[in-house]
Protein backbone atom coordinates (compact mmCIF):
# COMPACT_ATOMS: atom_id res chain seq x y z
CA UNK A 1 0.00 0.00 0.00
CA UNK A 2 2.67 2.41 0.88
CA UNK A 3 4.54 1.75 -2.48
CA UNK A 4 0.86 2.15 -3.91
CA UNK A 5 0.94 5.63 -2.12
CA UNK A 6 4.39 6.50 -2.93
CA UNK A 7 4.26 5.75 -6.87
CA UNK A 8 0.99 7.91 -6.81
CA UNK A 9 2.78 10.81 -5.61
CA UNK A 10 5.75 10.32 -7.89
CA UNK A 11 3.39 10.55 -10.50
CA UNK A 12 1.09 13.57 -9.19
CA UNK A 13 4.68 15.50 -8.94
CA UNK A 14 5.89 14.53 -12.48
CA UNK A 15 2.49 15.78 -13.85
CA UNK A 16 2.99 19.16 -11.97
CA UNK A 17 6.13 19.83 -13.20
CA UNK A 18 4.62 18.71 -17.05
CA UNK A 19 1.77 21.20 -16.26
CA UNK A 20 2.89 24.08 -14.87
CA UNK A 21 3.17 27.51 -16.31
CA UNK A 22 5.93 26.61 -18.32
CA UNK A 23 4.31 24.06 -20.12
CA UNK A 24 1.68 26.16 -21.29
CA UNK A 25 3.87 29.27 -22.44
CA UNK A 26 3.89 29.61 -26.01
CA UNK A 27 6.74 29.45 -28.09
CA UNK A 28 8.69 32.81 -28.77
CA UNK A 29 7.42 34.26 -31.85
CA UNK A 30 10.47 34.94 -34.89
CA UNK A 31 11.82 38.30 -34.67
CA UNK A 32 10.02 40.27 -37.54
CA UNK A 33 11.59 40.49 -40.49
CA UNK A 34 13.17 44.08 -41.68
CA UNK A 35 10.86 46.54 -43.78
CA UNK A 36 11.27 46.05 -47.41
CA UNK A 37 13.41 48.72 -49.11
CA UNK A 38 11.27 51.86 -50.50
CA UNK A 39 11.16 51.39 -54.60
CA UNK A 40 12.20 54.49 -55.36
CA UNK A 41 15.86 55.62 -54.19
CA UNK A 42 17.87 58.41 -54.27
CA UNK A 43 21.52 59.47 -53.69
CA UNK A 44 23.46 62.76 -54.24
CA UNK A 45 26.91 63.27 -54.61
CA UNK A 46 28.29 66.48 -53.67
CA UNK A 47 31.23 66.99 -55.70
CA UNK A 48 34.56 69.97 -54.56
CA UNK A 49 34.95 71.04 -58.27
CA UNK A 50 38.84 72.05 -58.48
CA UNK A 51 39.48 70.99 -54.85
CA UNK A 52 39.87 67.45 -55.52
CA UNK A 53 43.23 67.97 -57.30
CA UNK A 54 43.95 69.69 -53.72
CA UNK A 55 42.37 67.10 -51.36
CA UNK A 56 43.78 63.45 -51.15
CA UNK A 57 40.44 62.26 -49.09
CA UNK A 58 38.38 62.97 -51.66
CA UNK A 59 40.27 61.27 -54.76
CA UNK A 60 37.91 61.21 -58.07
CA UNK A 61 37.90 57.75 -58.28
CA UNK A 62 35.09 57.60 -54.94
CA UNK A 63 32.44 59.27 -57.58
CA UNK A 64 32.72 55.40 -59.17
CA UNK A 65 32.90 54.19 -55.50
CA UNK A 66 28.96 55.07 -54.85
CA UNK A 67 28.17 54.41 -58.92
CA UNK A 68 29.49 50.70 -58.30
CA UNK A 69 27.78 50.33 -54.53
CA UNK A 70 24.23 52.43 -55.56
CA UNK A 71 23.86 50.98 -59.10
CA UNK A 72 21.41 53.59 -60.48
CA UNK A 73 18.55 53.19 -63.49
CA UNK A 74 19.44 57.17 -64.03
CA UNK A 75 22.30 59.49 -63.74
CA UNK A 76 21.52 63.39 -62.98
CA UNK A 77 24.62 65.70 -63.71
CA UNK A 78 25.91 68.94 -63.23
CA UNK A 79 26.27 70.34 -66.47
CA UNK A 80 24.02 72.58 -68.96
CA UNK A 81 21.70 71.24 -71.07
CA UNK A 82 22.57 72.98 -74.54
CA UNK A 83 26.55 71.98 -73.86
CA UNK A 84 25.91 68.64 -72.45
CA UNK A 85 23.75 67.91 -75.82
CA UNK A 86 26.57 69.10 -77.93
CA UNK A 87 29.74 66.88 -76.39
CA UNK A 88 31.69 69.95 -74.50
CA UNK A 89 31.45 68.81 -71.32
CA UNK A 90 34.14 71.40 -70.84
CA UNK A 91 31.39 73.69 -69.95
CA UNK A 92 31.39 71.74 -66.20
CA UNK A 93 33.92 71.37 -63.70
CA UNK A 94 35.68 68.25 -64.72
CA UNK A 95 33.92 65.70 -61.88
CA UNK A 96 31.02 65.47 -64.52
CA UNK A 97 33.00 64.09 -67.41
CA UNK A 98 33.95 61.28 -65.16
CA UNK A 99 30.70 61.09 -63.56
CA UNK A 100 29.33 60.91 -67.52
CA UNK A 101 31.88 58.01 -68.54
CA UNK A 102 30.91 56.20 -65.58
CA UNK A 103 27.26 56.24 -66.45
CA UNK A 104 27.36 55.96 -70.34
CA UNK A 105 29.79 52.75 -70.51
CA UNK A 106 27.52 50.84 -68.36
CA UNK A 107 24.52 51.49 -70.28
CA UNK A 108 23.08 53.98 -67.69
CA UNK A 109 20.80 57.16 -68.64
CA UNK A 110 22.46 60.10 -68.22
CA UNK A 111 20.51 63.78 -67.91
CA UNK A 112 22.12 67.42 -67.38
CA UNK A 113 20.38 69.34 -64.65
CA UNK A 114 22.63 73.09 -64.61
CA UNK A 115 21.99 75.88 -65.60
CA UNK A 116 23.73 79.33 -65.22
CA UNK A 117 24.81 82.33 -67.19
CA UNK A 118 28.36 83.27 -67.74
CA UNK A 119 27.34 87.31 -66.52
CA UNK A 120 25.24 85.94 -63.61
CA UNK A 121 28.80 84.30 -62.47
CA UNK A 122 30.41 87.25 -62.60
CA UNK A 123 27.77 89.10 -61.32
CA UNK A 124 27.91 91.73 -57.84
CA UNK A 125 26.29 89.63 -54.75
CA UNK A 126 22.62 91.71 -54.35
CA UNK A 127 23.03 94.47 -51.76
CA UNK A 128 22.20 93.91 -48.40
CA UNK A 129 18.88 94.59 -46.76
CA UNK A 130 19.36 96.42 -44.40
CA UNK A 131 23.13 97.84 -44.76
CA UNK A 132 23.49 97.22 -41.25
CA UNK A 133 23.25 93.30 -41.08
CA UNK A 134 26.84 93.29 -43.29
CA UNK A 135 28.28 91.74 -40.54
CA UNK A 136 25.89 89.20 -39.49
CA UNK A 137 25.49 87.95 -43.27
CA UNK A 138 29.60 87.61 -43.47
CA UNK A 139 29.56 85.52 -40.49
CA UNK A 140 26.54 83.24 -41.38
CA UNK A 141 26.64 83.09 -45.24
CA UNK A 142 30.31 82.71 -45.21
CA UNK A 143 30.21 78.79 -46.21
CA UNK A 144 28.68 79.73 -49.48
CA UNK A 145 32.18 81.82 -50.65
CA UNK A 146 34.78 79.90 -48.72
CA UNK A 147 37.00 77.34 -50.79
CA UNK A 148 35.49 73.71 -51.14
CA UNK A 149 38.04 72.40 -49.25
CA UNK A 150 36.07 68.84 -48.25
CA UNK A 151 36.79 65.17 -47.32
CA UNK A 152 34.22 62.92 -48.89
CA UNK A 153 33.13 62.57 -45.55
CA UNK A 154 32.44 65.60 -44.99
CA UNK A 155 30.92 66.89 -48.99
CA UNK A 156 28.35 64.10 -48.30
CA UNK A 157 27.62 63.89 -44.98
CA UNK A 158 24.75 65.65 -42.91
CA UNK A 159 26.42 68.24 -40.74
CA UNK A 160 28.06 70.49 -43.65
CA UNK A 161 24.43 70.00 -45.89
CA UNK A 162 22.79 71.23 -42.62
CA UNK A 163 25.23 74.39 -42.91
CA UNK A 164 24.96 75.03 -46.65
CA UNK A 165 21.28 75.01 -46.08
CA UNK A 166 21.38 77.81 -43.19
CA UNK A 167 23.69 79.69 -45.09
CA UNK A 168 21.35 79.68 -48.34
CA UNK A 169 18.86 80.61 -46.03
CA UNK A 170 20.91 83.30 -44.76
CA UNK A 171 22.13 85.23 -47.70
CA UNK A 172 18.64 85.20 -49.09
CA UNK A 173 16.86 86.92 -46.21
CA UNK A 174 19.48 89.45 -46.01
CA UNK A 175 20.03 89.85 -49.78
CA UNK A 176 16.87 90.32 -50.70
CA UNK A 177 15.92 86.91 -52.01
CA UNK A 178 19.58 86.83 -53.21
CA UNK A 179 18.13 86.40 -56.49
CA UNK A 180 20.43 85.10 -59.48
CA UNK A 181 21.40 82.27 -57.22
CA UNK A 182 18.00 81.56 -55.52
CA UNK A 183 16.85 81.76 -59.77
CA UNK A 184 19.58 79.20 -60.87
CA UNK A 185 19.08 76.74 -58.01
CA UNK A 186 15.12 76.70 -59.20
CA UNK A 187 15.75 75.86 -62.34
CA UNK A 188 18.69 72.91 -61.24
CA UNK A 189 15.27 71.47 -59.06
CA UNK A 190 12.89 71.86 -62.24
CA UNK A 191 15.57 69.88 -64.43
CA UNK A 192 16.32 67.32 -61.74
CA UNK A 193 12.38 66.74 -61.50
CA UNK A 194 11.24 66.97 -65.07
CA UNK A 195 14.92 64.10 -65.62
CA UNK A 196 12.94 61.79 -63.68
CA UNK A 197 9.35 62.60 -65.03
CA UNK A 198 10.78 62.09 -68.57
CA UNK A 199 12.09 58.42 -67.38
CA UNK A 200 9.25 57.21 -65.65
CA UNK A 201 10.74 57.56 -62.57
CA UNK A 202 13.54 54.99 -62.49
CA UNK A 203 13.71 53.38 -59.24
CA UNK A 204 17.43 54.59 -58.45
CA UNK A 205 18.89 57.81 -59.34
CA UNK A 206 21.99 59.04 -58.55
CA UNK A 207 22.79 62.85 -58.37
CA UNK A 208 26.42 63.81 -58.93
CA UNK A 209 26.40 67.94 -58.37
CA UNK A 210 28.67 70.50 -56.20
CA UNK A 211 28.52 70.45 -53.27
CA UNK A 212 26.76 73.42 -52.17
CA UNK A 213 23.44 72.52 -54.63
CA UNK A 214 23.41 69.00 -52.92
CA UNK A 215 20.75 69.84 -50.28
CA UNK A 216 18.30 71.53 -53.12
CA UNK A 217 18.55 68.48 -55.35
CA UNK A 218 18.09 65.99 -52.51
CA UNK A 219 14.98 68.03 -51.41
CA UNK A 220 13.35 67.84 -54.62
CA UNK A 221 13.97 64.51 -55.18
CA UNK A 222 12.91 63.75 -51.92
CA UNK A 223 9.90 65.91 -52.76
CA UNK A 224 8.88 63.91 -55.88
CA UNK A 225 9.04 60.26 -53.91
CA UNK A 226 12.08 59.54 -53.59
CA UNK A 227 13.80 57.88 -50.36
CA UNK A 228 16.98 60.03 -50.16
CA UNK A 229 20.30 57.77 -49.09
CA UNK A 230 23.73 59.08 -48.04
CA UNK A 231 26.64 58.71 -49.95
CA UNK A 232 28.76 57.70 -47.50
CA UNK A 233 25.79 55.18 -46.00
CA UNK A 234 26.06 53.43 -49.31
CA UNK A 235 29.11 52.89 -49.71
CA UNK A 236 29.48 51.41 -45.42
CA UNK A 237 27.03 49.29 -46.40
CA UNK A 238 27.79 48.43 -50.13
CA UNK A 239 29.04 44.41 -50.36
CA UNK A 240 31.35 45.40 -53.36
CA UNK A 241 32.75 48.78 -54.49
CA UNK A 242 34.16 50.10 -57.72
CA UNK A 243 38.21 49.46 -56.61
CA UNK A 244 39.83 52.69 -56.81
CA UNK A 245 42.38 53.22 -59.18
CA UNK A 246 43.40 55.48 -62.42
CA UNK A 247 41.12 57.52 -64.39
CA UNK A 248 40.47 55.37 -68.00
CA UNK A 249 42.78 56.80 -71.02
CA UNK A 250 39.43 57.53 -72.63
CA UNK A 251 38.31 60.30 -69.81
CA UNK A 252 42.00 61.68 -69.67
CA UNK A 253 41.79 62.45 -74.12
CA UNK A 254 38.30 64.05 -73.37
CA UNK A 255 40.01 65.72 -70.48
CA UNK A 256 42.85 66.90 -73.18
CA UNK A 257 39.94 67.20 -75.74
CA UNK A 258 38.24 69.88 -73.59
CA UNK A 259 41.63 71.69 -72.59
CA UNK A 260 42.16 72.49 -76.49
CA UNK A 261 38.55 74.03 -76.81
CA UNK A 262 38.19 75.61 -73.46
CA UNK A 263 41.61 77.95 -74.64
CA UNK A 264 39.84 78.43 -77.71
CA UNK A 265 36.98 79.72 -76.13
CA UNK A 266 38.92 81.49 -74.09
CA UNK A 267 40.75 83.15 -76.98
CA UNK A 268 37.58 84.32 -78.52
CA UNK A 269 35.24 85.45 -75.77
CA UNK A 270 35.49 88.69 -73.54
CA UNK A 271 34.44 89.74 -70.34
CA UNK A 272 32.53 87.51 -67.84
CA UNK A 273 32.41 84.97 -70.32
CA UNK A 274 36.33 85.05 -70.84
CA UNK A 275 37.00 85.06 -67.38
CA UNK A 276 34.87 81.90 -67.44
CA UNK A 277 36.57 80.04 -69.36
CA UNK A 278 40.17 81.17 -68.47
CA UNK A 279 39.51 79.30 -65.27
CA UNK A 280 38.38 76.11 -67.03
CA UNK A 281 41.33 76.29 -69.30
CA UNK A 282 43.61 76.71 -66.17
CA UNK A 283 41.82 73.90 -64.16
CA UNK A 284 41.98 71.42 -67.13
CA UNK A 285 45.58 71.91 -67.87
CA UNK A 286 46.06 70.70 -64.35
CA UNK A 287 43.79 68.04 -64.98
CA UNK A 288 45.56 66.87 -67.66
CA UNK A 289 48.96 67.10 -65.76
CA UNK A 290 48.45 65.05 -63.09
CA UNK A 291 46.16 63.01 -64.76
CA UNK A 292 43.04 63.78 -62.83
CA UNK A 293 44.75 62.54 -59.68
CA UNK A 294 46.09 64.57 -56.52
CA UNK A 295 47.64 66.43 -55.34
CA UNK A 296 48.77 69.93 -55.95
CA UNK A 297 48.36 73.30 -53.96
CA UNK A 298 45.61 75.87 -54.19
CA UNK A 299 47.78 78.35 -55.38
CA UNK A 300 48.39 76.30 -58.52
CA UNK A 301 45.00 76.60 -59.48
CA UNK A 302 44.98 80.22 -59.24
CA UNK A 303 45.71 83.14 -61.93
CA UNK A 304 48.80 83.57 -62.15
Amino acid sequence: MRFVACALFATLAACAIACGPDAHEKPKAPPCPPPPEPELQSVVVGTIGKMHLVESRYALSRLGDVFAAFKPDLVLVGVRVDPFRQGRLEDASFEMTYAAHLAKSRGVSVEPIDWFREDDLAAPPAALEPFDVAEIERREAELLRAPRLYTFEQANGAELGEKVLLAIGAAARHRGGDPLPTRRRAWVQHLAADAVRRHGKPKRVLAFVDVLDRPAVDLVLRGVGYDGKTPVDVIANAKEVLAAGDVPGEVLDDYRAQLTRARESADKASGAEKAFWEERARVLGVVVDKKAGCCVTQSALSPN
